[in-house]
């Protein structure tokens, strides 16, 4: 299932905010939910519904009080993945 019923997320700007936040977090350190919040110039409330909905699939893991995210071990290495194809790729060109 790819959608969640605890919340609506606005089909217009959330995937966008989605990629970012996972490109913000893609070197594997812990960023506190507010510095999240600041690189976005959209309303609080959406770029916090991509957090939990990032929380929600197990792509993000948060601290024991939820004041701080990182992508999960196992999405670094997907990102990882997809870069290392995409130099590969551009190689060959």
């Amino acid at each position: 299932m790819f959608y969640s019923n605890n919340f609506t997320l606005p089909e217009d700007s959330t995937l966008p905010v989605i990629d970012e936040i996972l490109w913000l977090l893609k070197d594997g350190e812990w960023r506190n939910l507010r510095e999240i919040i600041e690189n976005f110039s959209l309303p609080k409330s959406v770029v916090k519904m991509a957090v939990n909905l990032l929380r929600e699939y197990d792509f993000i893991e948060s601290n024991g009080n939820g004041g701080k995210v990182r992508l999960h071990t196992l999405m670094l290495w997907f990102i990882d993945e997809i870069q290392r194809v995409e130099r590969e790729e551009a190689l060959k060109s």
